[in-house]
C-alpha cells in the first residue's frame, strides 16, 4: 500500500539487521502505527460494561519501550528529561505534602493526578531524541515507519468520520444553552476534538508533501480528505491549519529557482487568493451558516467579542486559575508548581486550554522549560536545515502553526494522541534519503551499524 502510494517507499516488510541492543526498536517499527487505531477501538469500547483503558496501556507500553531503548543506547539526552521530570515534581509534591485533602488520596493518586500530563509533556522531546537516533542508523527503515504510521493515522480518522456520518460514534461538541446549532461536528470515537485535529494536521502535512512531486491525483485527494474532514471536525484551528497546508505545501516544497522562474503564475495565483479571501470575507455570514457554527460564533462575539471567538473563554479561565492559586499558594510555590491535584482542588475546570499557563501552574518553571524546550528545539532545527533539506520548511510551518494552536487552543503539549507523529514529523528532515523522492526506492531496508552515536 506504501508504495502504491509513495513510489520513494521502501517495502515494509523487510527490516533493518538490527543488534541485540535495539531489540526495543524492532517492537517499535511494527507497533508504533497502530497507536490512533488502537486510540480508536479504545473509545469505542468505553460504552461496554467494565471497559478499560486500552489505549493507555498500549501508549504505555511503548513510551516503555522507547526509553529503554534509548537506556540501551546510551543517550544522554535521557538525563535532561529525567532532570526535568524531577524539577517538574517538586512544587506538585509539596502540595501533596501540605494538604490533607491530598493526602486522603495516597501516593497512588498523587501519581494518578500528576504524572499523565507531565508524561504527555515530555513525550514529544523524548521521542524525537528515539526517531532521530533510529533515522541516523537506519534510514530507509525510518522512512518505511514514518509512512506506515502517517497513512495508517490518516485512514483511521477517515473511518472514523465515515462512520460518525453513519451515526456512529460522538459529536465533536455538546449542545450549548442559548445556542441552536443544527451540525454539533462528528470525532468518531475519540475523546478530544482538538487534539484529533492537531493530529490531523500533522499526518495530512506529510501526505501532503510526500504526495505532491510524486502523485499529483493523491495529493489531490488528501487536500480535499484533510479540509472535508476538518469541517466535519468543526475546530477553528482545524479549519484554518488544513486551509494553510493545502495552499502553503506546494509552494514551501517547491524546488530551488522556482520561484523565479513563474513569478508571474505566482502573482496571478497570490491574487487569485487575494480575492477568493475577500469574497469569503463578503459572503461570511451564509457560509458560516452552512457549516453549522454561527450562531455559536455570534453568541461567542456577543458574550466577549472577538477574544471570545478567538480564545473561546480561555482567558478568562485563566484569570480565575491565576487568582484562585495566587490566592491560596505562596509566591515561591506557584514558582515550582501547584500541580494538577492542587489546582483541582479549587477549582472543576482546572485546565485552562492554554499549553504555556497550563503547564506553568501546574509544574512552575519546569512547565516553562518544557514548553520553551520542546517548541525551541523543533523550530530551531528546521531553521537550521532550511537550505539542506526540502522538508524543513513544511515542517517549520506546521511546528509555527502548532505554537500558535498551543496559544490559543491548546491540546498540543497536554495531547496523548500527538507525540508520535509529531516528533516523526521533525526528525524526517535528518534523514538525507528524503532529500531526493525516489532515492529511497531500493527494494531492502538499508542496514547500518547499531553502535553509539557520538
Amino acid at each position: 500500500m506504501l508504495q502504491l502510494h509513495f513510489p520513494g517507499s521502501a517495502s515494509p516488510l523487510p527490516l533493518p539487521e538490527l543488534a541485540a541492543k535495539s531489540w526495543p526498536a524492532i517492537l517499535l517499527f511494527y507497533l508504533a502505527p497502530w497507536f490512533l487505531l488502537v486510540d480508536s477501538i479504545s473509545g469505542a469500547l468505553q460504552s461496554l460494561p467494565l471497559a478499560l483503558p486500552w489505549s493507555l496501556f498500549y501508549k504505555a507500553v511503548l513510551l516503555t519501550l522507547l526509553v529503554w531503548q534509548l537506556i540501551l543506547w546510551r543517550d544522554k539526552a535521557l538525563l535532561l528529561l529525567v532532570g526535568l521530570l524531577l524539577l517538574a515534581l517538586t512544587g506538585p509534591l509539596y502540595s501533596y505534602l501540605t494538604l490533607p485533602v491530598l493526602q486522603n488520596a495516597g501516593a497512588a493518586g498523587f501519581a494518578g493526578n500528576e504524572l499523565p500530563v507531565l508524561l504527555k509533556a515530555l513525550a514529544p522531546l523524548l521521542a524525537f531524541r528515539f526517531y532521530q537516533q533510529f533515522c541516523a542508523r537506519y534510514p530507509v527503515g525510518f522512512t518505511v515507519m514514518t509512512d506506515r504510521l502517517m497513512l495508517l493515522s490518516f485512514l483511521v480518522i477517515q473511518l472514523n468520520l465515515a462512520l460518525g456520518l453513519a451515526g456512529f460514534g460522538d459529536t465533536a461538541y455538546q449542545p450549548m444553552d442559548n445556542v441552536a446549532q443544527s451540525f454539533l461536528g462528528l470525532k468518531g470515537f475519540f475523546y478530544s476534538t482538538n487534539e484529533l485535529a492537531a493530529v490531523l494536521l500533522v499526518v495530512s502535512g506529510w501526505l501532503l508533501w510526500r504526495s505532491r512531486p510524486l502523485n499529483k491525483a493523491c495529493f489531490v485527494a488528501v487536500s480535499l480528505l484533510t479540509i472535508g474532514s476538518a469541517i466535519l471536525l468543526l475546530t477553528k484551528t482545524g479549519l484554518l491549519g488544513s486551509v494553510l497546508l493545502v495552499t502553503f505545501i506546494p509552494l514551501l516544497s517547491a524546488r530551488p529557482g522556482f520561484w523565479r522562474q513563474h513569478r508571474k503564475i505566482l502573482l496571478s495565483c497570490l491574487l487569485l487568493l487575494l480575492s477568493a479571501v475577500l469574497l469569503l470575507l463578503w459572503y461570511a455570514e451564509p457560509v458560516l451558516r452552512a457549516a453549522g457554527i454561527y450562531d455559536k460564533l455570534a453568541y461567542a462575539y456577543q458574550q466577549r467579542g472577538v477574544a471570545g471567538i478567538v480564545l473561546s473563554s480561555r482567558d478568562l479561565y485563566l484569570t480565575v486559575i491565576w487568582q484562585q492559586t495566587e490566592q491560596h499558594y505562596s509566591g515561591l510555590h506557584r514558582l515550582f508548581g501547584v500541580g494538577v491535584a492542587g489546582v483541582s482542588v479549587l477549582l472543576k475546570k482546572y485546565f485552562i486550554e492554554i499549553d504555556l499557563f497550563d503547564l506553568m501552574v501546574f509544574y512552575g518553571i519546569a512547565g516553562a522549560l518544557i514548553f520553551g524546550l520542546t517548541f525551541g528545539h523543533f523550530i530551531y532545527a528546521c531553521s537550521r536545515r532550511l537550505y539542506e533539506h526540502p522538508l524543513a520548511a513544511t515542517v517549520l510551518f506546521i511546528n509555527v502553526l502548532l505554537l500558535g494552536v498551543s496559544m490559543f487552543a491548546g491540546h498540543i503539549l497536554t495531547s496523548g494522541m500527538l507525540w508520535l507523529p509529531w516528533a516523526l514529523l521533525n526528525a524526517a528532515v535528518f534523514n538525507q534519503r528524503l532529500i531526493s523522492p525516489l532515492a529511497s526506492s531500493m527494494p531492502n531496508v538499508a542496514r547500518g551499524p547499531d553502535e553509539r552515536l557520538t
